[in-house]
């Protein structure tokens, strides 16, 4: 019988890693060696239970790129992230880093088990036309940033957090119909009609973090 897939999951959120470990650690030839936090233990995890490969949550943070790469100089386990959200900055840091494969939190159980099969073989899920659309997006979303200037991305930013334009104003003090240029010139830049696309469209394009929002108003409205 041939060696059973050994596997890590390096998580913090102990109910996607107790899913995880109870659906791995019921499939024929493969065993869930261990569970570890992705930041704190998880390269010790490896060195002392040598795993062929390992899910580790992936966060864009200098923390999480030094655990990826650690675990790839001092291992020969193959790496699959674990995100949120498939964005073309999780793909790219993957493909920097030599991660094999990128997994949402949402990915259906049976491509889960498919993907660390495949990763063990040496396989990859990153393929050129992955490649190719995470390049694509990133030169549009970098052409976009680059068209903001420094105060359009800061009134963006605040508004993000949940600041009214009067709040921004006081600020960055500025004042209140210079808070409403800019986001006019924003929303022009961004081909959206109220605040509400505005965000949407900034978080899809990364420029902004993705937060709980409330504007539905167009820029007309007063605050």
């Amino acid at each position: 019988m041939c060696n059973p897939i050994r596997v890590l999951i390096a998580e913090d959120q102990p109910f996607i890693a107790d899913a995880l470990h109870s659906l791995l650690s019921r499939q024929p030839g493969m065993v869930v060696v261990g569970t570890t936090d992705p930041l704190l233990d998880s390269l010790a995890s490896v060195l002392a239970l040598q795993p062929d490969v390992v899910l580790l949550e992936f966060r864009q943070s200098e923390e999480s790129i030094e655990t990826v790469r650690a675990i790839q100089a001092e291992s020969d386990a193959k790496v699959i992230f674990l995100t949120h959200a498939e964005t073309e900055n999780t793909i790219l840091a993957a493909i920097e880093y030599a991660a094999s494969a990128v997994i949402s939190m949402s990915t259906a159980a049976d491509e889960v088990i498919r993907a660390v099969r495949l990763v063990a073989e040496g396989g990859t899920l990153i393929t050129p036309p992955t490649i190719a659309s995470a390049l694509k997006r990133r030169r549009k979303t970098d052409g976009l940033r680059d068209r903001l200037t420094s105060r359009e991305r800061e009134v963006l930013s605040l508004m993000s957090e949940g600041s009214s334009n009067r709040e921004i104003a006081a600020k960055m003090r500025i004042s209140y119909t210079t808070v409403r240029s800019h986001l006019r010139h924003v929303a022009s830049k961004l081909a959206a009609h109220s605040k509400l696309e505005v965000l949407v469209k900034a978080q899809r394009l990364e420029l902004v973090e993705k937060r709980g929002q409330k504007y539905g108003r167009g820029f007309a409205a007063n605050e």
